[in-house]
C-alpha cells in the first residue's frame, strides 16, 4: 500500500505520554519522550513551538508540559475541541496553520487570565484548618475546575477540589488535584459521601450530592488528622551565584531534559544574590522579574503582595530551576541576547 505512518507519526507517542503525565522513570517512556523532543516534524506542534519562542533545536520536557500543551488543551477547555483536532490534523505544511496556531496562543492567554482571577477569587475563601481545600464554583466550567485545583493545592500545600453545581442543582461535581504523599483518588474513593471518584492517584473527577458538602469536608478532616500541609522547599544542589554560568546551566539542563511525573525539573539553592531592582510584568500583574547582577529572578503566578515583599538593595537566596533566556533580534541587524535566569520557588532575606 506504500503507507509509512509510523515513521510519520512517530514524534507524537513521546509527547502524549507527557501530557498524560505517565511515569518518566520508565524507561520506555523516557525513550519516546526524548524522540519526541528530538525528532519532531508534526508540523503543526512545530510551528506552535516556534510561535511561543521555544528554540526547536533545543527543546525539553518543560518546553512542552509548561508551553504547547497547555496552548492546545486551551482549546478543549473553552469548549471547542474542534479547534485542537483540526491543529493536530496538520501533520504536514498548510496554509491554516499559521492561523490556527494564533488561535491557540489567545485561547492559552485567556485561559491564564481566567485561571489567575479565579485563584485570586477563590483563596479567600479558605479555612485552613481544614485538611483539604474545597471550593464550589459554578463559573468556571468543568474545563478549568483541575487546573484552578492545582494551583490552590500549590498555594496551601495540601489537596484540592473545585466544584460545580449541575444543571439540576442536586450534584456537584468537578476535580481534585492531590499530592504525592498519598493517593487522594483512593481517598475519595473511600469516602462515604462521595457518589463517585475517579482518574489517578493524584488528579481526576468527583462528584456527590450538594447536601453532602460539609459531610464530605468533615470526614476528609478526619481521615486526614494526622496530616500536615508541608510547606518547605526541596532542593537538589546549591551553588553560588558566582559559580552560575552559561556553561553550568547548559550542563544541568542536558541532564533534566526529560523530566515530568516522578522525574522532577532540578531545584537549585542559589546564594550571594544582591537585589538591584525589581519590576511588576504581565497583563495580570502576576509576574514578578527580580534584578541580580549577572542573573533575573522570575516568579510566575504571583501577585502585588508578592511583589511589594521583595526588598531592594538587600542580600537573599533563592530555590528554583536554571534557565538561559534567548533574545534575537533580526532588524536592524541580527544580535541574540542571552540572559541567565532562576526561576523561583521562593527566596529569603539574608540578614
Amino acid at each position: 500500500m506504500n503507507t509509512n505512518y509510523s515513521n510519520k507519526l512517530d514524534d507524537l507517542p513521546g509527547f502524549a505520554l507527557m501530557a498524560d503525565m505517565m511515569s518518566m522513570m520508565e524507561l520506555e517512556n523516557r525513550y519516546y519522550a526524548k524522540q519526541s523532543l528530538k525528532n519532531l516534524h508534526h508540523a503543526g506542534l512545530k510551528a506552535l513551538f516556534q510561535a511561543m519562542n521555544f528554540d526547536l533545536a533545543n527543546l525539553s520536557a518543560t518546553d512542552f508540559l509548561y508551553g504547547v500543551s497547555p496552548a492546545v488543551t486551551a482549546a478543549t477547555r473553552a469548549d471547542n475541541i474542534k479547534l485542537a483536532i483540526d491543529f493536530l490534523m496538520c501533520v504536514d505544511d498548510s496554509d491554516d496553520i499559521k492561523g490556527l496556531t494564533k488561535e491557540l496562543i489567545k485561547a492559552n492567554e485567556r485561559r491564564k487570565e481566567v485561571q489567575a482571577e479565579a485563584l485570586q477569587a477563590l483563596k479567600p475563601l479558605f479555612d485552613e484548618s481544614n485538611k483539604v481545600v474545597i471550593v464550589v464554583d459554578s463559573s468556571l466550567g468543568a474545563g478549568m475546575n483541575g487546573l484552578v485545583a492545582q494551583e490552590l493545592s500549590k498555594t496551601f500545600n495540601r489537596p484540592a477540589i473545585v466544584l460545580g453545581v449541575s444543571d439540576d442543582g442536586d450534584m456537584l461535581k468537578g476535580s481534585f488535584r492531590g499530592l504525592e504523599d498519598f493517593s487522594m483518588l483512593e481517598l475519595l474513593d473511600n469516602c462515604e459521601n462521595t457518589i463517585y471518584a475517579a482518574g489517578h492517584d493524584a488528579a481526576g473527577g468527583v462528584q456527590l450530592l450538594k447536601t453532602n458538602l460539609e459531610q464530605l469536608q468533615q470526614e476528609l478532616n478526619d481521615k486526614l488528622s494526622d496530616f500536615e500541609a508541608d510547606d518547605s522547599l526541596y532542593y537538589d544542589l546549591e551553588f553560588n551565584l558566582s559559580d552560575v554560568n552559561e556553561s553550568l546551566i547548559n550542563y544541568l539542563n542536558e541532564f533534566y531534559r526529560i523530566t515530568g511525573n516522578k522525574f522532577k525539573q532540578g531545584k537549585f539553592l542559589i546564594k550571594g544574590l544582591f537585589v538591584s531592582d525589581k519590576k511588576l510584568m504581565g497583563k495580570s500583574a502576576n509576574t514578578v522579574k527580580v534584578d541580580c547582577d549577572k542573573i533575573q529572578l522570575m516568579k510566575f503566578k504571583t501577585d502585588e503582595e508578592y511583589f511589594n515583599s521583595v526588598p531592594v538593595f538587600s542580600e537573599i537566596e533563592a530555590i528554583g530551576s536554571l534557565n538561559i533566556n534567548v533574545w534575537k533580534v533580526y532588524k536592524p541587524k541580527f544580535k541574540v541576547t542571552k540572559t541567565l535566569q532562576l526561576f523561583i520557588d521562593d527566596y529569603r532575606e539574608i540578614i
